[in-house]
């Protein structure tokens, strides 16, 4: 089979509006360019709408595949800023692809190709430029990025910030989510782990635009400035114009904690994010305020893990407060039993905000998916099997949120507080740390140590 001419084209969606750069026209001179040299009718390889910052490109990756294969000897572009307008990228193409695999490659505007020495010597000074365009445009970009931080607008970022949409230039809140990220941060002050966050997210069917919860995303949110309402860019925090989602007070109270949870790994060589301890987070010391920490105390005869306070065993080993340390497994058993010995006779239910009117909308616009899906299936849009596949998706998030709104309020009653007593012996039974993390959390809300005393403060009333 005789090699064939190749012309390759590209543009993208900006270059064709501000510079009319556009692929008809660019065929067309190719086209006409052939004609003129008696080459023959070209093999169009067309690239639109694709930016040449890389060579990731499907037209480009045929073209390279077929040089290599022999079966073009001859490449021609418009400019040479058409096959990349990176340096490096475009010296390698033609270096390593094209004249290695004996093909030949051709600029049109710039009058030159790699058949002459004058040709493969503007090659690498033409590239420069090329790379150096885009290095301004990149630039340009950047401070207009810059800009818009300064003026408190949301700059861009690989992701739109999850509790947030994007409208008319500014993030708005998305209820939907909104909901969500305010347990985060109101779960994790509250004495919850991350993981133990996200499993509670995701049992309740309050899952997000790109998919289910993780305890990284939580992380990543929890130290987020933009839900009290700043905006970043190039790591720098500029007081936004958009609507915050969590108070300030709120705010500080997470990254004390997550301060301090992170010394406390640090210290002890331990990884954030996994519960290490049924009552991490929840008890506190009475004298001086500090939290407790899971402490291990080793010697050849024995090993104990030990709740200790943190001005008791700070880094520098120079603690100035001298409350009781006690051994885990007898606090732990004392919060089981005082658990078990509740009683809700005179109790009165704890009233917090109801959250089921955005959970009711999640669920139509959920009833809307479907009703789209069999109107694509209706008009032989989509296959049967994907459309089954689909709705079951579907129905399976709308089934966990409707049974959140009748069984999982937002917030503790007494009838609920006393289902989980009911069961504890159940939940202890399963030996699962985050299992009985989330009953005794939902149950009490902080623990103070004085001494050989110990005060619990319930979740209800």
């Amino acid at each position: 089979m005789k090699p064939m001419i190749a012309i390759y084209v590209r543009v993208s969606t900006n270059e064709q509006a501000e510079n009319g750069h556009s692929i008809t026209e660019q065929i067309d001179r190719l086209c006409k360019f052939c004609d003129a040299l008696n080459l023959g009718k070209p093999k169009v390889y067309n690239d639109s709408g694709y930016s040449g910052a890389n060579t990731d490109r499907p037209a480009l990756q045929l073209l390279i595949s077929d040089v290599k294969a022999k079966k073009i000897n001859k490449v021609i572009v418009y400019k040479l800023d058409r096959l990349s307008r990176s340096q490096k990228d475009t010296l390698m193409l033609i270096e390593d692809i094209f004249l290695s695999n004996g093909c030949d490659f051709v600029s049109m505007s710039e009058n030159f190709d790699t058949s002459t020495p004058l040709g493969k010597a503007m090659i690498g000074v033409l590239a420069v430029f090329a790379q150096l365009e885009r290095e301004q445009i990149k630039e340009r970009m950047s401070m207009g990025r810059e800009a818009r931080a300064k003026q408190g607008k949301y700059a861009g970022s690989w992701r739109l910030p999850l509790g947030y949409d994007y409208i008319d230039g500014e993030l708005v809140p998305n209820d939907f989510e909104k909901i969500q990220i305010q347990k985060i941060f109101s779960d994790y002050a509250s004495g919850k782990a991350p993981v133990t966050i996200a499993k509670e997210l995701n049992g309740k069917g309050l899952t997000h635009r790109y998919g289910i919860w993780q305890t990284e995303v939580i992380r990543s949110i929890l130290r987020r400035k933009t839900y009290i309402g700043y905006v970043a860019f190039n790591g720098e925090w500029y007081k936004g114009t958009h609507e915050p989602i969590i108070s300030e007070e709120l705010f500080d109270k997470v990254q004390k904690r997550l301060k301090k949870v992170g010394e406390d790994f640090k210290e002890h060589n331990r990884r954030p994010g996994k519960a290490l301890s049924y009552l991490g987070g929840l008890v506190y010391c009475k004298r001086c305020g500090e939290k407790y920490f899971k402490y291990n105390r080793r010697s050849n005869q024995y090993s104990y893990d030990y709740y200790c306070c943190f001005n008791r065993y700070p880094r520098d080993r120079k603690g100035t407060c001298k409350n009781d340390n006690w051994r885990m497994e007898e606090l732990d058993k004392l919060i089981f039993d005082e658990i078990k010995k509740l009683s809700f006779e005179s109790s009165t239910p704890s009233i917090l905000p109801d959250n089921s009117d955005t959970i009711n909308d999640r669920i139509n616009e959920l009833n809307k998916q479907i009703e789209r899906l069999m109107n694509l299936y209706t008009l032989d849009e989509i296959p049967f099997d994907v459309l089954q596949k689909k709705i079951h998706s579907i129905s399976e998030q709308k089934g966990k949120l409707e049974k959140s709104l009748i069984q999982e309020p937002a917030t503790i009653t007494t009838e609920e507080a006393e289902e989980i007593v009911t069961s504890f012996d159940d939940v202890l039974a399963t030996e699962d740390i985050d299992t009985i993390r989330t009953a005794i959390t939902s149950l009490i809300n902080r623990i103070e140590i004085d001494g050989e005393n110990v005060y619990i403060y319930w979740n209800f009333d």
